[in-house]
């Protein structure tokens, strides 16, 4: 009775208390009474989804099976005890046939057939002269095999005899049924056999998959749901259960996936874009309906005893405060200071008289913890890109929640073109720094600068609203900057608006990456957007044409040939990663022509050359394809325009410092570090193929023929079909003598010779072209794209997708 009349007073605490819980546990019943409502309309839909996503993973776990099963045959199929023995088969008689060779090929077959983790029933190699087959338990006659060991209405021996007669190469059949036959049992299997033969052979190889093992193993054991692969014709390839048939499927679209209900069952669908197969699953509708009913229901008797246990906790929480209330004010009214009788600390805080106190302490505690978030984010921040400076400048950064963009300013330095009596790098980087805060704070007076690294400074301006401003500040600073461009230059990326601090690295990003596009010119650049370049690289030809002049000492040719190569990266408007990306190459092919004349590269590095060069290598104009007189000014200026400072007389090989101890490749590479604009590229290819010369004819009087002669094949004609027989038959030596003979004079024997050549080739497609792993792997020589991937990561480290991606994030060129 106590309890209903305080419940009853609606000045009571408890009254207030209580009715201000139900209040927000009506609330919290009107959200979950939404929510429910919500959640049958999008449960469906996210069932859906699921059935879609588990389709498209049992898809690909089917697809990759069925390309380890290619793998598998093909590798069967050129076994080279299968191919012996076929070969017995059609070249010998009857009764001059060394069958123990079929035990060789019965052990190759069993040691596939019995591999779990092909779900094979069966693995037969068919020998159509003899109508003979090896399978897993033996050799036996086709005739036997088909009608007694292996019988089905949809595959006897006339079926595979006429496979013969095929023009494909891999055959995925559809499912049937096989009366398995063995000594002790009978019993009916489904199979789906998987054949593979060469146009014109005797011998075919068929895999009889089994159907079952494969569905529990990528489908899942136990699932009701009807299963289905479906062929490009719109046949069945196979099906869980008789339920449905080809007939009962709908329409899907042209791409083949999605979903569509026919009837009261919803069908699934997954096509495979490469085999053109066709994956279908059957859910009846009355089981998305159960399900979403089921989980309407659970919510419901979740939310109901929810609500039981709020009011009656928020019965015992208000009585819980209000007594200790009552009893503290009994305390001031009757001035007698009785504790109150409670476990919340804050009414101990009031009745010892504390309240002041316990605001300071709270007060310095909030500040103390603002502090600590505050020096987390900038150690998260210097963690990730080692920022130098002040946490107070950061306060504003960590704490932002406005709109903001990235100004990076990248500097390129011209390496050797700073004078002794100017500052160091770091000076000037300093200095610019500074220039640019002044700017930027004058036109946008919220705008920080912050110096990221030696090389870059990082500008945060707030606010998207204010192009106009940012960009009169630009305008400013592109004069200023230009004015030293013999010494330096700058790239300004201005990154697009993003919204708080949360996005810092995904806006810093962005500005690096925008960096990257910089334009092959001798000036300050302003880059406003992403602009995507025109993938280009070298064709093949000119790849190898350029190697064979370089190795020849055509100067003339070579210049010609690098001409047309930056024309037409001119009119692509290629950017300047692009350029240093091709010259890099070509320095590296350049490189490999010299390095077999060691000691004469380690003469040019030191300036020593002073043989005159033959007259195709002169470019005195007669032959040279009109590149006479830009070969001449190359000798003369030395890659440079006269008046240039010390880099282009060390280019050249004259005495300069500590570049006489560097090798070509360094040398010429330090070179490339200074060349923006298409006109210094040529000046550079000029000098590189000047030099390169000069090396070949000091050191052609040392070349080795033999050696000589199996470098400039495998350059040229690595993507061949290249052996060391073949060269051997050529140079009319024994493959024994030539193999020891390569070893002994290059350091490495023919196969990694070979290999080496094929993945640098591979490097320089990965990173300066948009072909396939698959593409590059057979335009490099290698007809299996797994040895491809083994052979590539064995020599670099890393599988050839991760190679490209280091590229394109990082970029052998990042610095540019």
């Amino acid at each position: 009775m106590r309890l209903k009349r305080v419940l009853l007073n609606r000045h009571s605490l408890v009254y207030k208390l209580f009715f201000s819980f139900l209040g927000i546990l009506l609330l919290f019943s009107v959200f979950n009474g939404v929510s429910v409502y919500f959640f049958n309309k999008s449960m469906q839909n996210e069932i859906i989804q699921y059935n879609r996503l588990m389709l498209k993973n049992t898809a690909e776990r089917y697809e990759t099976h069925f390309e380890r099963i290619k793998t598998m045959l093909f590798d069967l199929y050129s076994n080279e005890t299968v191919v012996a023995f076929n070969r017995q088969l059609l070249t010998k008689a009857e009764p001059d046939i060394d069958y123990w060779k079929a035990s060789e090929v019965l052990k190759t077959v069993r040691a596939q057939a019995y591999n779990p983790m092909f779900y094979l029933n069966n693995l037969l190699v068919y020998y159509d002269s003899h109508s003979l087959i090896v399978e897993k338990e033996g050799s036996v006659s086709a005739p036997m095999l088909f009608e007694r060991f292996y019988r089905s209405a949809d595959y006897p021996l006339v079926y595979w005899k006429e496979q013969f007669a095929r023009s494909g190469n891999y055959v995925l059949h559809p499912q049937s049924s096989f009366n398995v036959t063995t000594l002790n049992s009978s019993v009916d299997v489904g199979l789906i056999p998987f054949s593979f033969r060469m146009p014109g052979s005797n011998y075919q190889i068929v895999a009889l998959l089994d159907a079952r093992a494969l569905q529990e193993a990528f489908y899942g054991p136990g699932d009701s749901r009807e299963f289905m692969i479906l062929r490009e014709d719109g046949s069945l390839l196979y099906r869980s259960s008789s339920a449905f048939g080809a007939g009962d499927i709908p329409s899907f679209g042209p791409e083949g996936a999605g979903y569509a209900k026919a009837g009261d069952t919803y069908f699934f669908a997954e096509k495979d874009p490469f085999t053109r197969l066709t994956y279908v699953t059957a859910l009846p509708y009355a089981n998305i309906t159960a399900k979403v009913r089921n989980a309407s229901l659970t919510l419901l008797l979740i939310f109901a005893a929810a609500l039981l246990l709020g009011i009656a906790a928020s019965l015992f929480f208000s009585r819980r405060i209000h007594r200790p209330v009552k009893q503290m004010l009994s305390s001031i009214v009757s001035r007698d200071p009785v504790r109150p009788k409670s476990a919340i600390r804050e009414f101990d805080l009031i009745h010892q008289n504390l309240h002041e106190l316990m605001q300071e302490k709270e007060a310095v505690q909030k500040e103390l913890l603002g502090k600590k978030s505050l020096l987390t984010s900038f150690g998260y921040i210097n963690k990730l890109k080692a920022i130098t400076s002040n946490i107070n400048d950061w306060q504003d950064i960590a704490e932002m929640d406005d709109p903001f963009r990235l100004v990076l300013a990248q500097l390129h330095f011209k390496e050797g073109t700073v004078p002794e009596s100017h500052s160091r790098p770091d000076r000037i980087a300093y200095y610019i720094r500074e220039y640019i805060n002044v700017v930027m704070t004058e036109h946008l007076p919220h705008s920080h600068t912050f110096q990221i690294d030696t090389n870059q400074i990082l500008t945060l301006v707030k606010g998207g609203d204010e192009p106009e401003k940012l960009g009169e500040a630009l305008e400013k600073l592109k004069p200023i900057l230009d004015r030293d461009k013999d010494y330096f230059l700058v790239t300004l990326a201005v990154g697009s608006v993003h919204q708080g601090s949360g996005q810092f690295n995904a806006a810093y990003r962005q500005a690096q990456e925008m960096a990257q596009q910089a334009r092959p010119l001798d000036e300050c650049q302003i880059i406003r957007s992403h602009r995507v370049s025109p993938p280009y690289a070298p064709t093949a030809a000119q790849e190898q044409e350029l190697f064979r002049h370089i190795q020849a000492g055509n100067l003339a040719h070579c210049v010609s040939l690098t001409e047309r190569i930056v024309e037409q990266m001119v009119k692509k408007d290629a950017g300047l990663a692009q350029y240093r990306q091709i010259a890099e190459s070509i320095l590296l092919r350049a490189a490999r022509a010299v390095e077999p004349y060691g000691r004469a590269a380690a003469a040019g590095a030191s300036g020593n050359i002073r043989r005159p060069l033959p007259g195709n290598i002169a470019g005195n104009g007669e032959g040279s394809g009109g590149a006479g007189p830009a070969v001449s000014e190359a000798a003369t200026t030395c890659g440079g325009d006269p008046g240039t400072p010390c880099e282009a007389a060390c280019a050249c090989g004259g005495a300069c410092g500590p570049q006489e101890a560097l090798s070509f490749q360094e040398r010429h590479r330090r070179r490339l570090r200074t060349c923006y604009t298409p006109d210094q590229f040529r000046r550079f290819y000029a000098q590189l193929f000047k030099e390169a010369a000069g090396i070949i004819a000091a050191g052609k009087e040392e070349r080795d023929s033999v050696i000589d002669f199996v470098m400039n094949e495998l350059e040229n004609k690595f993507a061949d079909d290249i052996s060391l027989d073949l060269l051997a038959d050529r140079l009319n030596l024994s493959v024994a003598y030539l193999s020891v003979y390569i070893k002994e004079k290059t350091g490495a024997n023919f196969s990694e010779q070979l290999n080496a050549i094929r993945i640098r080739r591979a490097k320089e497609l990965l990173g300066g072209t948009g072909l396939s792993v698959q593409e590059i792997s057979v335009r490099i020589g290698y007809r299996n794209v797994t040895s491809f991937n083994r052979m590539f990561k064995k020599m670099t480290g890393l599988p050839p997708g991760e190679y490209r991606k280091s590229q394109v994030i990082g970029g052998e060129f990042g610095g540019l």
